[in-house]
C-alpha cells in the first residue's frame, strides 16, 4: 500500500512539473488581421485604438485591425496598444479576453 502510494505521489509530481514546463514555452500566435482570430486561440495584436466604450468596471476597445478586445483597463483614443489574450465568441463574434496590455508609444 505504501509503496504504490509513493508511486502514484511521484507520477502526480512529475507531471505537475512537465505540464509548468510546457506552459513556459507556449507563445501567443501574432495575429494581423480579423480573418486570423480562431476561437479559443492565445493570440497578440499590435494596433491603434480607435474606439472605446465603458461598461460598469470593463472596457470594450475597439482597435483599427477591427479586433475589438476586453479589458479592465484605460487608455486613450488613437493609442498604440500591444493585446495578448484568448479568443472567444460573443454574439457570433471574435473578440480578445485581454490577459495583458500594455503601451507601445
Amino acid at each position: 500500500m505504501e509503496k504504490s502510494f509513493s508511486i502514484f505521489l511521484t507520477c502526480a509530481l512529475l507531471g505537475i512539473f512537465i505540464l509548468l514546463l510546457i506552459s513556459l514555452y507556449i507563445q501567443p500566435k501574432e495575429i494581423t488581421r480579423y480573418s486570423q482570430l480562431k476561437e479559443n486561440d492565445y493570440v497578440k495584436v499590435t494596433g491603434k485604438i480607435i474606439s472605446i466604450r465603458t461598461i460598469e468596471d470593463f472596457s470594450i476597445i475597439k482597435i483599427d485591425k477591427n479586433i475589438t478586445t476586453i479589458c479592465n483597463c484605460k487608455f486613450p483614443v488613437n493609442q498604440t496598444i500591444l493585446v495578448q489574450g484568448t479568443v472567444e465568441k460573443y454574439k457570433n463574434e471574435l473578440q480578445i479576453n485581454a490577459d495583458k496590455i500594455e503601451s507601445v508609444d
